[in-house]
């Protein structure tokens, strides 16, 4: 699929140059909030211990986090505006996505004796710890969309709705724990690639001269987990809500 998307998004740029009223190329720096909702996600889990010989695998239970984390990132849009006002465009840039998740136990590796094939002991080994873990994705992120533009005075107001195909590069628990000694855990987990996130996404531009500000909804359509055993209706989706600056080139 990401072979596909890849060609097709130049081969979209030539298109509306080709057929453009007006054309415009436009740099953009946003931030925003991000986080997962659905069934499965979930605001508080543990961190399971990967590794007796350190903290490189240590890892949250459940990364899908429905609290908010900071994101970023920055893109380059290309869009042509008809005589009338309607809009077609396609923005890509890079992404760091973060949600997070907090953290109550720590989960580490026990070692069980047996007597006359039955356990000596069944205590829980897990203990109390405070701290969170973010669920970060690194992505290259796609955005074509449609829209309007209403001309207010000298301001202009672009209503953008579209769809985001983030191309995950990355994808890993990063945080830190505290026991009620003050040691600490680490957690810096790369994990297996995660899916395509397509999201619908709804967003608006308002711009006076070269300069603008944008801000937009996007709610995943993306199951992440999808290819959980067991359940079936495992589900966590994305969403994310970005707000950013823009300046335009052409």
């Amino acid at each position: 699929m990401k072979k596909y998307i890849l060609i097709l998004a130049p081969l979209l740029i030539s298109g509306l140059q080709l057929r453009a009223q007006k054309l415009e190329v436009t740099v953009q720096a946003n931030t925003g909030l991000f986080h997962f909702a659905g069934k499965s996600s979930s605001a508080t889990t543990q961190v399971l211990q990967g590794s007796i010989t350190g903290d490189p695998m240590n890892r949250a239970n459940n990364p899908y986090g429905s609290k908010n984390g900071f994101s970023y990132g920055g893109s380059i849009q290309v869009q042509t505006v008809s005589k009338g006002g309607f809009i077609v465009g396609l923005q890509g840039g890079y992404e760091l996505l973060r949600s997070k998740v907090n953290i109550d136990k720590y989960s580490p590796i026990t070692t069980v004796l047996y007597g006359d094939y039955l356990p000596i002991t069944a205590n829980d080994p897990r203990f109390a710890v405070t701290g969170h873990v973010a669920f970060q994705n690194q992505s290259i992120n796609l955005n074509p969309y449609i829209g309007y533009r209403f001309q207010l005075n000298k301001v202009k107001l672009d209503i953008l709705p579209g769809m985001d195909i983030g191309l995950i590069l990355d994808t890993r628990d990063k945080g830190e724990v505290k026991d009620k000694e003050g040691r600490i855990y680490k957690v810096d987990y790369k994990r297996s690639e995660a899916p395509t996130d397509v999201r619908l996404r709804l967003g608006a531009a308002a711009s006076y001269g070269r300069y603008g500000l944008n801000a937009s909804f996007a709610h995943g359509l993306t199951n992440y987990m999808k290819d959980m055993v067991g359940d079936a209706s495992f589900n966590a989706h994305s969403e994310y809500f970005r707000l950013g600056l823009s300046y335009r080139l052409l």
